[in-house]
């Protein structure tokens, strides 16, 4: 049997799937080597230590993060068209959608169970969450027709919009995992075949189309 193609970002996956599995505490590095089908003394071919381990793991996650949009650039470029409510709403369900496609599931557990232990997954998630708000702040204020509403309440609209995509993000995930523990044998990748709640997905356009509304009426 030909020896399995590993390297480190290969490795840091399988953190990731393990602890999605059974949670960052409870994986060892013996359930890493067992997940790559490898011996343990072979991680140390890759990672000095456990701990150069998790730094590369918060690395990964930090850069994935910067691929992970509210709203890209030129979706903001589209404001000036007469659909911006349709757009949004478009891209806060997407935004949701685009947590049920792995490794972004298992990175988003992690940094939302690892953030309350470590600054520096703190740091992390701090930074995507001020992102989103920055998108959020600047489609508003692109799309704001009411003159009495100031950009620092601008601000704090697209905070309050930003922490309620997030409970709705939490809800829908721990909903999925749940079906996915209550059935281990399906396995964890069964997670991502289920189909999308479309009441969910529902909810949050509604939640979307009632803050825009805010800003284009």
């Amino acid at each position: 049997m030909p020896r399995p193609f590993i390297n480190q970002e290969k490795i840091i996956e399988a953190v990731l799937f393990c602890a999605f599995d059974k949670g960052m505490g409870d994986t060892s590095l013996n359930d890493i080597s067992n997940y790559l089908n490898i011996k343990k003394a072979s991680l140390y071919n890759h990672f000095a230590s456990k701990e150069d381990m998790l730094k590369a793991i918060y690395t990964y996650c930090s850069d994935f993060n910067t691929k992970v949009n509210l709203i890209s650039d030129e979706e903001l470029s589209k404001t000036a068209g007469t659909q911006v409510e349709k757009l949004f709403k478009t891209c806060a369900s997407n935004f949701i959608k685009k947590h049920e496609v792995d490794p972004l599931f298992q990175i988003y557990t992690f940094i939302n169970s690892e953030k309350y232990f470590t600054k520096e997954v703190l740091d992390i998630y701090n930074a995507q969450l001020d992102k989103i708000e920055n998108q959020a702040y600047l489609f508003f204020k692109l799309v704001n027709k009411d003159s009495s509403i100031d950009n620092a309440s601008i601000k704090k609209e697209a905070r309050y919009f930003c922490m309620g995509l997030m409970n709705f993000l939490d809800r829908y995930l721990a909903v999925r995992k749940e079906t996915i523990r209550q059935n281990p044998e399906s396995g964890v990748g069964a997670l991502f075949a289920l189909p999308s709640d479309d009441k969910m997905i529902q909810e949050v356009a509604k939640f979307a189309d009632s803050t825009i509304q805010k800003f284009t009426h």
